[in-house]
């Protein structure tokens, strides 16, 4: 039966990432991807202002949230060759997760470990029960769904068998960078319980090596912080009374 549901995975996976590369998702996270990583890698400091990958894993996470947002919503904050019309996509961000509806189908995101580069440990990624809990929920319904009974902390059957697997309807977009470069890399994934903690997965992009390192988006509201004057600060010194003055 686990061999079944692999190959409805397999197959569901398949057709899922052809449906987001012709819709133009696939295009939109990569470029999205490539843009948030290349400033945040620029700004990391890790000698000299103490960032750590969580650090630039969190601000990582947090600007593709903000900008994804702003890109399906055409917001003047991102450049208008930059904004998504992707016919049928939702972008929203429930229980702070950033997640991608497109027709049915349903993906959240996570950024693989950052020591490792472009070539994921597969094999240490993904204790979902150690994990957030929107991506808890999203491999057991997955597991559930596909009748999927693998398990390693229990020898007995997690799920029972309907007989036939069923439909995927949850994702997960996992994506990579490199410590030293801009180059990104992504791929579309289904989440399920068991030793292994995707049941099929697919490389969507790899970018190649860069000729010149991205030039940071920059918004036409004004100079940005670097570029300001600094400011004078205001100072009003109290008169002091003489003496016999009221």
């Amino acid at each position: 039966m686990d061999d079944e549901a692999q190959l409805v995975a397999q197959v569901a996976l398949e057709a899922t990432a052809e449906a987001c590369s012709v819709s133009g998702l696939t295009d939109a996270w990569r470029t999205l991807i490539q843009d948030v990583y290349s400033a945040n890698l620029d700004r990391y400091e890790p000698d000299e202002l103490g960032d750590t990958p969580l650090t630039l894993g969190i601000q990582c996470s947090d600007n593709l949230k903000t900008r994804a947002i702003r890109r399906f919503a055409l917001e003047d904050n991102e450049p208008t060759d930059r904004h998504w019309h992707i016919d049928g996509l939702h972008v929203s961000s429930p229980g702070n997760t950033l997640t991608f509806s497109l027709g049915s189908t349903r993906v959240v995101t996570m950024k693989t470990p950052f020591s490792a580069g472009r070539t994921p440990l597969w094999d240490h990624i993904g204790d979902w029960e150690q994990d957030s809990q929107i991506r808890l929920s999203i491999a057991t319904e997955n597991s559930r769904v596909l009748a999927y009974q693998t398990h390693p902390t229990s020898a007995f059957t997690l799920f029972p068998h309907s007989g036939c697997p069923g439909v995927v309807r949850n994702y997960m977009l996992l994506w990579a960078g490199e410590p030293d470069s801009p180059s990104t890399a992504g791929w579309l994934g289904i989440p399920v319980l068991g030793d292994s903690a995707f049941i099929a997965r697919k490389q969507l992009w790899w970018d190649e090596v860069p000729t010149q390192i991205p030039t940071k988006t920059r918004s036409n509201r004004g100079p940005h912080f670097d570029e300001r004057r600094a400011a004078a600060p205001e100072v009003t010194l109290k008169q002091r009374r003489r003496d016999g003055q009221a």
